[in-house]
């Protein structure tokens, strides 16, 4: 694997895995801390779900300027502007004092992480040629789900030990750390004579032919469709698990451990077999797994077995899915345009986030006291995804465009 440009490419990689950790690392450390804050700030599940939802909102919106700023600035500049924001929100949630307040500041935190998830991209597309970035994206991806993966198992003890309000001190202090790194040891990888003009009429031009593009529409769609499944869990499954299941809060980051498991191997295996089997079967896989697991969750559901194994496997298949697809569909998705990586990977990521945002509030706000809207949301969305993945990019046809 070579770079086109930049020394200490591990080194990078290292940071970039850290920057793209930020934004999940901020709600996933957190999913078993919602139902007490609902408990605390006197809130309905809909609110509590608006904290998932509004920040993946926000992390969308968001990188429609933070590309566009990138190509014409340089990533550098522009993430370290963003950093300071995400530093100063996040205290402000350790203080905040109603749901309302807490909801609003979340919002402004997803403004600030979002940078580190699609300026990573950006500078591994900047680094590495479209193939190459693809499995660059896998292995920085599969590692970063690490710190998610065990931040809920942290989170819910220290819920138990010392309140919800600790959780976000440790995202605090998370959120330091990577932007100390980031700021220390991350290169400028956007030469001056590559970068864009930042006009709005030329952002919307750019993001009309992206639109028109048969190959960045089908890959964008199983990112979406892969994001309906990540986020419905996310969303759902602390009150699933806590409130319809009666698992301890702090026993919660186990399960939610599992699922992270199945992305890690998902993760590992697409990045190991893309180079035999070539990006669009990755991602064909990756789907087929995210329909399966929903699938199968929704049978469990309808033949009336209703405990935690029934949600938490099948999730685990969902999430091995993801893991295998999600990489993949994004070097492919910003395949095409090259020239304007960084505003591409902005419309990828807020579809994507809007996407997983409308899955989150909508299971917020359909909570019924049973795990049915997470289920219906898991089964539904990936099948859909599936349908318009193979007749967009006929990845039986193709290999490696």
């Amino acid at each position: 694997m070579s770079a086109k440009q930049g020394p200490s490419v591990f080194v990078v990689c290292v940071v970039i895995t850290g920057l793209i950790a930020l934004a999940p690392m901020s709600t996933d450390i957190a999913i078993p801390a919602l139902p007490a804050i609902g408990r605390a700030l006197e809130a309905t599940p809909g609110q509590v779900g608006m904290i998932v939802g509004l920040f993946a909102l926000g992390v969308g919106l968001m990188q429609l300027v933070y590309g566009p700023l990138s190509d014409r600035f340089g990533r550098r500049p522009v993430l370290m502007a963003a950093l300071v924001l995400y530093i100063a929100s996040t205290i402000g949630i350790v203080l905040a004092t109603s749901i309302e307040m807490l909801i609003t500041l979340r919002v402004f935190q997803a403004a600030g992480a979002c940078a580190g998830t699609v300026l990573g991209r950006a500078v591994v597309r900047d680094m590495f040629e479209r193939d190459q970035s693809g499995r660059v994206l896998g292995y920085v991806m599969t590692a970063m789900t690490l710190v998610p993966g065990f931040g809920p198992i942290i989170g819910g003890e220290l819920l138990v030990a010392f309140g919800w309000r600790s959780v976000f001190l440790l995202i605090l202090g998370v959120g330091i750390v990577i932007s100390f790194a980031a700021w220390r040891l991350l290169p400028e990888t956007l030469d001056e004579t590559k970068r864009q003009p930042a006009h709005v009429a030329t952002i919307l031009r750019h993001f009309g032919a992206m639109l028109r593009n048969r190959v960045f529409l089908g890959f964008t769609i199983a990112l979406c469709a892969s994001f309906i499944g990540l986020f419905g869990y996310i969303a759902g499954a602390g009150y699933t698990y806590v409130e319809v299941f009666k698992v301890a809060e702090n026993h919660v980051g186990w399960l939610i451990l599992l699922a992270v498991a199945g992305y890690i191997t998902g993760g590992f295996t697409g990045s190991r077999c893309q180079r035999r089997f070539g990006l669009e079967r990755i991602v064909l896989t990756g789907m087929v797994l995210n329909v399966a697991g929903g699938m199968a969750m929704l049978i469990c559901l309808v033949v009336g077995l209703h405990n935690m194994w029934a949600v938490a496997l099948p999730a685990a298949i969902v999430f091995a899915g993801c893991g295998a697809a999600l990489p993949q569909a994004t070097a492919g998705a910003l395949g095409p345009f090259p020239h304007v990586a960084g505003t591409a990977s902005s419309l990828v990521g807020v579809l994507q986030m809007m996407t997983g945002a409308a899955a989150a509030a909508s299971i917020g706000y359909a909570y019924d006291g049973s795990h049915g809207p997470m289920v219906i949301a898991m089964a539904s969305g990936p099948l859909v995804g599936l349908v318009l993945y193979v007749w967009l990019i006929r990845p039986f046809k193709r290999r490696g465009a």
